[in-house]
């Protein structure tokens, strides 16, 4: 597929240009997700500028960040170990149940409806980020217990937040830290294992259900993938390099930039 040259503004991107660029945003985005997640806040407004459509670039974000997601699953295996099987599978039907309601969901939204969608979504997601911190100060606190009342409760959490992921998905992991904290896990590393587990699962429906049903960019996609795996590993020696709260600071500043740029392009 051959892209077309397209533009920021005015400015008029060559395709080899855009292939650069793509590469290096996944890879920022793919290490930035390893440390304290924000990535899609880079690779959505540089594909949405790129493709020419905020649905697309949504989709395409989604199939591109996955390897790098399913690879940090590798890093988590022996605390998903210590996760109850019961409650590993359990979580695990929710979230790809959740994940492909989302997509589906996705694909019949029209363009301009998600385009009007996406300024309310990118604020959301960057609320959630701003308090990420002590949301997760707050989960790792046990709120909850193993009983079937709790993990009903936890499951309807997970179900909504598999849906929104499958849709969107900027902000998952956070909400699936704070819903997470009901369901009576010992330890803060075992919620991050399990939570890496099913934001995996949710992207990785997710991307299936665009790749069979969505009309994705398939140079971009790939190129995404190749380099968002190496990110997840070679990216996290460079972002431990940056202290954390400097990187959030980055992160939550391009966030509040993007609801605005959103706000003013998608309803002016």
């Amino acid at each position: 597929m051959t892209l077309p040259r397209t533009s920021f503004g005015s400015i008029k991107l060559p395709h080899m240009v855009q292939i650069l660029l793509v590469a290096l945003v996944s890879f920022i985005a793919a290490a930035m997700n390893s440390i304290a997640g924000g990535g899609t806040f880079i690779t959505f407004p540089t594909l949405s500028g790129i493709l020419g459509s905020d649905k697309l670039a949504n989709m395409t974000s989604t199939i591109g960040l996955w390897p790098g997601s399913a690879a940090s699953v590798v890093a988590a295996r022996e605390d998903l170990k210590a996760v109850p099987r019961r409650m590993l599978l359990f979580f695990a039907a929710i979230s790809l149940l959740g994940g492909m309601l989302g997509a589906t969901l996705l694909l019949h939204t029209s363009d301009h409806s998600f385009k009007l969608a996406v300024p309310w979504l990118l604020a959301f997601a960057t609320i959630i980020f701003a308090f990420s911190r002590p949301i997760a100060q707050w989960a790792g606190r046990k709120h909850g217990d193993r009983s079937r009342k709790w993990t009903l409760l936890v499951g309807a959490i997970q179900l909504a937040v598999a849906i929104y992921g499958g849709y969107f998905g900027a902000g998952i992991g956070v909400l699936m830290l704070a819903g997470l904290s009901f369901a009576g896990l010992d330890h803060l590393n075992q919620m991050n294992a399990l939570k890496v587990f099913l934001a995996t699962l949710i992207n990785g429906v997710g991307s299936i259900t665009f790749l069979i049903f969505g009309h994705i960019d398939w140079k971009i996609a790939a190129v995404m993938a190749v380099v968002s795996t190496a990110g997840g590993f070679l990216g996290m020696a460079w972002a431990r390099k940056v202290k954390q709260p400097v990187l959030r600071a980055i992160i939550l500043a391009v966030g509040i930039g993007l609801t605005a740029a959103y706000f003013w392009k998608n309803y002016r």
